[in-house]
């Protein structure tokens, strides 16, 4: 026979954990949506070689990451040389589609002049191709493209 203060305890657990579950997907940031993915895709641009302006660096996931699984961590470090800054406000993040989406409202909150840092990243299945455009306090910019491939 179960007692009305273990019911209450088991009630209170259920709760909470309800709680827990709509706080993570309240977190999660859904950077592409199926309806983007699912446009057609633009031309790729051929990225330059050499530049003096600031380097972009995919942490996560690794760059030549094939299947990932989401929710993921996107991680990209920006770093400036010869002692000048990175301007967060020159930061560019677009999603290569046919019309391009500005992704960066969806990623404002992990922007710094250190990188974007985003975890819980939703995405559907395929490869998105992301051009990342950086620019120092000097102006000079680095044009980057990302491409993630999320398993089916």
């Amino acid at each position: 026979m179960t007692t009305a203060p273990t019911r209450r305890h088991a009630l209170r657990c259920l709760v909470l954990t309800a709680a827990f579950v709509a706080a993570a997907e309240a977190r999660a940031l859904d950077l592409i949506t199926p309806e983007e993915a699912a446009r057609p895709p633009a031309e790729i641009p051929t990225m330059r070689g050499i530049t003096r302006g600031p380097s972009v660096t995919q942490v996560s996931p690794a760059p030549d990451a094939k299947a990932l699984a989401t929710p993921l961590k996107l991680k990209i470090a920006f770093k400036a040389r010869g002692g000048a800054k990175i301007d967060p406000k020159t930061v560019e993040m677009t999603y290569l589609s046919t019309p391009p989406v500005d992704l960066l409202p969806r990623a404002r909150a992990g922007l710094s002049a250190e990188g974007i840092e985003l975890a819980d990243v939703r995405m559907p299945p395929g490869l998105h191709p992301i051009r990342l455009r950086v620019s120092d306090n000097e102006g000079r910019e680095t044009e980057t493209l990302l491409k993630l491939d999320i398993a089916k």
